[in-house]
């Protein structure tokens, strides 16, 4: 039993190790007013391991930070469509 509890233990930490946040920039295209934006800020909010969000209206840029063992760039840029815009590096 206490073998087990030390494998369960010692595979969370190796786990969560491995998690780490990553930065993901993309241009946004479609973007005309801060309404855009925060429907696209919203969308991505939304994606389970997203932790940040910010945005540049005029540059049409997005910046997100997410746990890269929860979320991926397909992810996001699949919310961001989802919102009813396109993106891309």
């Amino acid at each position: 039993m206490v073998f087990m509890k030390r494998l369960s233990l010692a595979l969370a930490l190796a786990l969560a190790v491995q998690a780490a946040e990553q930065s993901l920039s993309l241009k946004v295209e479609g973007w005309h007013s801060k309404g855009d934006v925060y429907k696209t800020e919203s969308a991505v909010q939304k994606v389970k391991g997203v932790v940040r969000v910010s945005s540049d209206l005029e540059a049409k840029t997005i910046t997100v930070v997410f746990d890269d063992a929860s979320a991926n760039p397909a992810l996001i840029q699949k919310a961001i469509s989802g919102a009813g815009y396109v993106s891309h590096r």
